[in-house]
């Protein structure tokens, strides 16, 4: 018997005859924890695509075993124990955690053609108690955070016995804490002889959980090794052929600490009975960071400044001006815009191109009488396109076909096309490249340097220690703590402000 689990053998694939995927061969042994890691647009996510029947190859070979298998559906890739978490979820919202834990493999009442819900109810609590996840069963999906739908999928894929369990960004929307449950469900089956694939842009889970690394670039293999034979330097080396990225994330210490005056004032501001009492304030060219758990209330304040989901009470003074922001027209007309958590459910129209989705919250702005002015609308998206750095070959491409980062670019022009006062940031580089990570990261540095006050709420403790000038911890809907950027020390401290 082989000693790899899987082999997958000159593998190539194409789309409209771009090829992208060359001749990759990919060996993994039983019970590993084996990373896959490129940046976007490497072909990772075809890859394993492919590996689990969403995706046909175009040539090359897949082994199970030591044994040739033909994978040209999901269902073939199910019967041969192969398990895929995808980064882009696939829960249905409108039903309950239950039902899409347990969907195409419905418990039915005993002789009867029925589903037992209950039954159901019962088996998913009992699956989210062994994964330490904290959420009712009977609740409907859409009433979730990102973070808990994530925990959601990974259950669902555990609900059946699985061989091979590919995990595409398990903890791009989850914080430190959650990330340590991941973790321990990792270890629990890898212990049982599962052999997990983790697909991962940060690097510090990597070197934490794997156990070897296959490096792909642009289709193709550029390396596999042992976890321990490489550190960053050497990542990134073989990721980008330079450190860039890596300097990006290092602190820049301001030549003079921002003093102008506040453009955002939020005061006792209430959004739920759990969320209340909130006081904070921003000043021009300010970056501040939201930090803390999952529940903490970092994205709902945000949204509440933003009118996505108003505050009950309390006070909002943009530019000294009292507004009341009760939809999210009140918030762009005053100057606020968000780049939102999810950006492929809540930032993009997924069907549309790059052109249509940077101007649909600004396109009276180009109207011309009854008609859009074309010319105007082009020279826009060209000139965002250029200055953010976004790779696409053309602004009429639909952005489904973009990498993570680069829709995350478009998702930030469009927003700025809107001149905000203030740009709130929930979690801005989940789920993309190193690379892009650092693109991203020089973009809220110049943003705040031209004089924008930013909001960024983010699960990446290293990001929030790289560029904010302050750091608001909450913790159940109340600020609990206050850190000048400039003072702390460590990760460890941050994460300890968190925890308390």
């Amino acid at each position: 018997m082989s000693q790899y689990i899987l082999e997958m053998e000159n593998i190539n694939k194409s789309f409209n005859e771009i090829q992208v995927l060359h001749n990759i061969n990919l060996k993994i042994k039983k019970g590993e924890v084996h990373a896959l890691i490129g940046g976007n647009g490497a072909g990772k996510s075809t890859m394993m695509k492919i590996l689990t029947g969403v995706y046909t190859s175009d040539s090359g070979t897949v082994k199970v075993n030591g044994e040739t298998i033909k994978i040209s559906s999901t269902k073939d890739a199910s019967e041969n124990g192969i398990r895929m978490i995808f980064q882009e979820m696939s829960l249905i919202p409108t039903l309950t955690v239950a039902e899409n834990i347990f969907l195409n493999q419905k418990v039915k009442e005993k002789g009867l053609q029925i589903i037992n819900k209950k039954e159901m109810e019962r088996k998913a609590a009992e699956l989210l108690a062994t994964f330490e996840i904290d959420v009712d069963p009977s609740a409907v999906v859409n009433t979730l955070g990102v973070g808990y739908c994530q925990l959601i999928e990974i259950a669902k894929a555990l609900s059946r016995e699985a061989k091979i369990l590919v995990m595409d960004e398990p903890t791009a929307s989850l914080t430190e804490a959650e990330t340590q449950i991941l973790f321990g469900i990792v270890e629990k089956l890898k212990k049982k002889g599962v052999t997990i694939i983790y697909i991962s842009h940060r690097m510090h889970e990597i070197f934490q959980i794997t156990d070897s690394i296959t490096v792909m670039r642009d289709g193709r293999h550029v390396l596999t090794t042992e976890t321990k034979n490489l550190n960053m330097e050497s990542i990134i080396e073989h990721l980008l052929g330079s450190t860039s990225a890596e300097k990006a994330f290092k602190r820049i210490k301001r030549e003079k600490k921002v003093t102008g005056s506040n453009i955002l004032e939020v005061k006792n501001l209430t959004i739920n009975d759990k969320i209340k009492n909130i006081n904070f304030h921003l000043k021009k060219g300010e970056i501040i960071g939201f930090a803390g758990l999952m529940g903490s209330g970092r994205t709902e304040i945000g949204e509440a400044i933003f009118g996505l989901n108003p505050a009950k009470a309390g006070e909002i003074i943009l530019d000294n001006q009292k507004v009341k922001i009760k939809s999210v027209k009140d918030g762009i007309n005053a100057g606020v815009a968000l780049i939102p958590e999810d950006r492929r459910r809540q930032g993009l129209v997924l069907m549309h191109t790059v052109k249509d989705n940077m101007v649909l919250p600004v396109i009276n702005k180009f109207r011309k009488g009854l008609a859009i002015d074309k010319k105007n609308v082009e020279k826009t998206v060209n000139s965002y396109i250029e200055e953010l750095s976004i790779k696409t070959d053309s602004m009429n491409k639909t952005i489904s076909l973009l990498s993570g980062g680069n829709q995350q670019k478009v998702v930030i022009a469009k927003w700025l096309e809107t001149n905000p006062k203030v740009l709130i940031m929930d979690e801005p580089t989940a789920g993309v490249d190193i690379g892009a990570k650092g693109e991203i990261v020089n973009v809220i540095r110049n943003l705040a340097n031209q004089g924008l006050g930013v909001i960024l709420i983010s699960s990446e403790l290293a990001e929030l220690m790289a560029i904010c000038d302050r750091i608001i911890v909450l913790k159940d809907g109340r600020i609990t703590g206050e850190l000048d950027g400039d003072l702390i020390e460590s990760e460890a401290e941050l994460e300890h402000a968190i925890q308390q």
